[in-house]
């Protein structure tokens, strides 16, 4: 049998990038030279252009002529955006998940909140707060509705961790948390759907609350 073939130049220069994005050691704003990137990672300059493009069009760089790749901003706007597409599709997720899903499921998703509980560490509880949704949403069986829902969250990871900080967030995400696997045991899909709607709108206010401030503030 043939080995798979592993990721390519631009794939592996994108996957750093977008960790380092994420992590935020690249900051809002930061220029993203070509060059620089080149030499870091011992390549020419074409890979490199094909992981920024790549960035662009998962919206964690922005393009501007005659100037160059830089690190996108934290927008309130873009938050929204992003907040509504995910209550979309992680709420279709939860109805196809739910008359699906077992104990093993369940038993992931607790283990998940049982992680993240009272962690001081953001990489930490980002790993376990992924780890919990998508304990959740694989029972569906909808890998294409999986890959899309993970590529949102690679998104709004930048911001769950600007909230993650309040510690009130944290209690008040991991109480829902709760009610979530509650509703996914009770097989009740009506509720589990409304807490998991409540859970992403809550979050994405959170966001759009500090990034409004943040602006009115530096204005």
């Amino acid at each position: 049998m043939a080995k798979s073939a592993g990721p390519s130049l631009p794939e592996t220069i994108a996957s750093r990038l977008r960790a380092e994005i994420i992590a935020g050691n690249l900051a809002a704003g930061t220029a993203l030279r070509q060059d620089k990137i080149a030499i870091e990672h011992g390549v020419s300059h074409i890979p490199v252009r094909e992981a920024l493009r790549k960035l662009e069009v998962e919206g964690f760089v922005t393009a501007e002529r005659n100037r160059g790749s830089f690190v996108a901003r934290l927008d309130a706007e873009d938050a929204i955006d992003l907040g509504d597409l995910r209550r979309t599709l992680e709420c279709l997720a939860t109805t196809l998940a739910v008359p699906k899903a077992g104990e093993a499921d369940w038993a992931a998703a607790a283990a998940a909140i049982a992680a993240a509980e009272g962690k001081s560490d953001i990489d930490v509880w980002a790993v376990a707060n992924w780890d919990f949704h998508r304990a959740l949403y694989a029972p569906a069986g909808r890998p294409r509705l999986m890959g899309t829902i993970e590529q949102l969250w690679r998104n709004a990871d930048r911001y769950l961790r600007a909230v993650w900080q309040m510690q009130d967030y944290q209690d008040h995400s991991q109480d829902q948390h709760r009610a979530i696997l509650e509703a996914f045991r009770a097989r009740d899909a009506v509720r589990a759907v409304a807490e998991m709607d409540s859970h992403i709108d809550a979050a994405t206010q959170n966001m759009v609350g500090l990034l409004r401030r943040a602006a009115k503030k530096a204005g």
